[in-house]
């Protein structure tokens, strides 16, 4: 009995080892189809991109323009580029001399396979702003979105002499950022930074259909500006390789970073730009902010959910320009 009973459970660890080579060698060719199959990234801004040779992993960014500097920090999330200010980029440009960077582990800059910690994101806006803008007047704007925004509070915090006005698009929240994050989250993070079955979640994460839905039920107010040529964009960013990388991080929680003693103390005017629509960020979450920083205020754009400088984009220009050359208007609002 006991060595029929250990060749039965031989045979049965041989079926089962077998059974799951068989699936990695399964979820590993349909990776390498999905990633064979996507389409080449265009440039985010339809404008010839430049390479700045950063220490930590060459960055694109696309630079249009004359006027007083401006930087665009587009938010982390999987897929994410300066795309994200494709309709504002041009409308601020008109006034500004506007550099929109592609973060490092985003879009047509650097995706190292590596963990993404707050730290090289407050370097990298140090850096970009001395190294690659140092030839135009000082100090400069910053607009920054999402969870970005925690990165320029921490670099303005860091060097004030540096930057003049932030606007802050849907900042997120900040006494979430405070926490640490939790066991799940760092599991998920984890697993969709492995080979195989990482990249699998990861890949049905961004698959069209999932792009799609995000973004119609998370981002945007009017469901119909959710195209096909949008879902492309998205889509092509997010399959570039090691791209998972810094959406990993993300949602892991390895990006969150407390800024609230920060953005107490920074004394350079802030602009909370917020769509009275959102729904991942809801505009309640502004008040955060407010109690935080008496001299903060807050934009409301009525017909925008999480991407105002998208869905509203002549408006949102027009609002940040005003408030980058002449400070508070009568529409801000608190």
């Amino acid at each position: 009995m006991p060595s029929s009973f250990s060749r039965e459970a031989a045979r049965a660890a041989g079926a089962a080892a077998a059974s799951a080579a068989a699936t990695a060698l399964t979820l590993a060719a349909l990776n390498a189809l999905v990633n064979r199959s996507a389409p080449p990234p265009q440039n985010p801004l339809s404008v010839a991109p430049q390479e700045y040779g950063w220490s930590e992993g060459a960055c694109s960014y696309t630079v249009s323009g004359k006027g007083p500097a401006v930087v665009l920090l587009h938010g982390i999330y999987a897929g994410a580029s300066s795309f994200e200010f494709h309709r504002v980029f041009p409308l601020l440009a008109r006034q500004f001399r506007v550099f929109a960077p592609d973060l490092p582990g985003c879009g047509l800059s650097a995706r190292r396979a590596r963990v993404y910690h707050p730290d090289l994101y407050v370097k990298f806006i140090h850096d970009f702003v001395q190294q690659v803008m140092g030839g135009v007047d000082h100090p400069v704007h910053l607009v920054a979105s999402s969870l970005s925004c925690a990165f320029a509070i921490k670099a303005v915090a860091q060097r004030p002499d540096l930057f003049e006005r932030l606007a802050l698009i849907e900042p997120t929240g900040i006494d979430l950022l405070a926490q640490a994050p939790q066991s799940g989250q760092r599991f998920w993070g984890q697993l969709i930074s492995t080979p195989v079955v990482g990249m699998s979640l990861y890949n049905l994460l961004v698959s069209r259909p999932g792009i799609r839905y995000y973004l119609k039920q998370q981002a945007y107010r009017d469901k119909s500006e959710v195209t096909d040529d949008i879902v492309d964009a998205y889509y092509a960013m997010a399959h570039q390789p090691n791209a998972r990388y810094a959406a990993a991080s993300f949602i892991g929680g390895m990006l969150n970073l407390n800024i609230a003693d920060d953005f107490e103390t920074i004394a350079q005017p802030t602009l909370l730009c917020w769509g009275r629509d959102a729904v991942q960020n809801p505009i309640e979450n502004a008040e955060a902010f407010l109690e935080r920083n008496g001299r903060a205020e807050l934009a409301i754009f009525d017909h925008s959910g999480g991407l105002p400088q998208e869905e509203e984009a002549d408006d949102f220009a027009t609002q940040v320009r005003n408030w980058l050359r002449a400070g508070i208007s009568t529409r801000y609002q608190r």
